[in-house]
This record gives structure tokens, C-alpha cells and sequence, in this order.
């Protein structure tokens, strides 16, 4: 195996969570929402929509995409991929995950649920599936899983008004049938500037790695996620900015003369 980011980057999986609370007992207020362009060699595949709620002390974080792969001989294969993530509002620590995945006729069903010292991942294909209790690793740890670009947006917002030059970052990595728990680094970069839907933005500059792959990061004041690349794989992963609100019509002036 060629390593946790990599093989992260092009394995494909699918999400849904339960929220951290009956969903009876609090009442959702919708945060924001947002959407990326997914660009392979600068070919457009997919469009990821994403959407934050903070429920209590939590945040919700629910993603949906739908691509389509074409192998050697032309066939269409379709992918139907959707998450939700379920974090601490206040360092977006993680508190459960869900992924679901729906491709050539197989759905994949992976969850995580941490606790104290250690945390329950379980896979389920098509209805069966296991459940293993696992070591958990220290610190605040942030979930990776193939095609869910939403994730990168998370890890993001968590270095908003952060001063650092690098930092070590706690992954777990969803691969095809196994976890995997690596160390990540991020190393800030400096300010850019890029150009935002008409608009020319300053944004903060990451570098994003760890033995098997290096991704660049582009982030806004707050944190959100701007821009990703991985250029070994022609990936680009784009914002798309948010149409300009509409202007309400002008007012109708009254006739200056007598109606006939």
C-alpha cells in the first residue's frame, strides 16, 4: 500500500450519521452552505454541496456528491456519495462520523464512534458486515474519506486564527477494508492571493502532507476552504462563490399625470 493519503485520495466511499442528540430535542440553525467544483486535469467530474448546523454544542456537517467514473471500455459507472460528521462546535474535535457509499450496484456503509481511550469503526457491504474496538489515538482527530472534499474543509476552519508554522495534525483514514490513524503535517505557507468568483481574495497558504502525499490549501479569514490541489493527480477542488444577491425592482414612480 502506497500510503494513507493517497490511497485516501482514490478510493471512493459514501456518508450518513445520526445526530450526537434526538433530533427532537434541539432545533437545527444552519451555519452556512456551500459548494465545490472537482476538477481532474482541469476536466470538471463532480460538484460536492455541503451544509454546517449547529445542534447544541455540536456541528453538523452534511455533505452529498454524485459523479460518474467511465472505464477502459466506456462504461459508465456511477457513484452516489453523501456524509454526515458530527463534531465539538467549539475545536471541531470529532464526536461520530458516518459514510455510506452507493457504486456498481454495492453500497459500503463505515462508521466511527470515539470515546475516552478508545473508539468503535465498523463496515458494513450491502447489509453485513463487522465492527472492531480500536486504540484510540490522542488529541482532536479529523476524519478522511475518498471524494468527501467537505472533510478538507473541516480540517481548514480548525486552523482559523491559529499562528503556527507547521503542526502535526491526528488523520483517520477510511481505506477499502481497513482504519488507518496517520500523522499529518501542515505547514502555513503565507498569505496569497486568489482570484474569487470576480473578486481578488487574500487567503492563507497550506501545505498539507504526509509520506505518500502533499496537498495544497487555500483558506479564507474564517477558515473555509478556498481551494485544494493535489498535483500529482491533476486534482483541483474549487469554491464556488456564491451568487451576488438579487436587487429588489425599483419602485414604479406614479404618474405625474391625471388618469384618464
Amino acid at each position: 500500500m502506497r500510503g494513507t493519503l493517497l490511497a485516501v485520495l482514490l478510493i471512493a466511499t459514501f456518508a450518513a450519521l445520526p445526530p450526537a442528540r434526538p433530533a427532537a430535542a434541539l432545533t437545527p440553525v444552519s451555519v452556512d452552505s456551500t459548494q465545490f467544483a472537482v476538477f481532474e486535469n482541469e476536466v470538471p467530474v463532480a460538484t460536492e454541496r455541503c451544509m454546517y448546523n449547529h445542534m447544541g454544542d455540536s456541528l453538523v456537517v452534511v455533505a452529498t456528491t454524485q459523479r460518474t467514473f467511465v472505464d477502459e471500455q466506456g462504461t459508465r459507472h456511477p457513484l452516489r456519495k453523501s456524509m454526515m460528521l458530527v463534531v465539538d462546535a467549539h475545536d471541531m474535535g470529532l464526536i461520530r462520523y458516518l459514510s455510506t457509499q452507493d457504486f456498481n450496484g454495492h453500497q459500503i456503509v463505515r462508521g466511527l464512534i470515539p470515546s475516552d481511550t478508545s473508539m468503535a469503526y465498523f463496515i458494513e457491504l450491502d447489509g453485513g458486515g463487522n465492527a472492531d474496538q480500536v486504540v484510540q489515538p490522542p488529541g482532536r482527530l479529523f476524519v478522511m474519506d475518498s471524494q468527501m472534499f467537505s472533510l478538507f474543509d473541516v480540517l481548514s476552519r480548525s486552523l482559523a486564527n491559529k499562528t503556527f508554522t507547521t503542526r502535526r495534525v491526528q488523520l483517520l483514514a477510511l481505506q477499502t477494508d481497513s482504519l488507518a490513524a496517520p500523522l499529518a503535517t501542515v505547514t502555513a505557507l503565507g498569505a496569497d492571493t486568489l482570484v474569487i468568483g470576480r473578486s481578488k481574495q487574500v487567503v492563507k497558504h497550506y501545505a498539507f502532507e504526509d509520506a505518500s502525499a502533499r496537498f495544497e490549501m487555500w483558506s479564507d479569514r474564517q477558515g473555509q476552504l478556498v481551494r485544494l490541489v493535489h498535483a500529482e493527480s491533476g486534482l483541483r477542488v474549487e469554491r464556488v462563490a456564491a451568487p451576488a444577491p438579487r436587487k429588489p425592482p425599483a419602485a414604479k414612480q406614479p404618474s405625474s399625470g391625471a388618469p384618464h
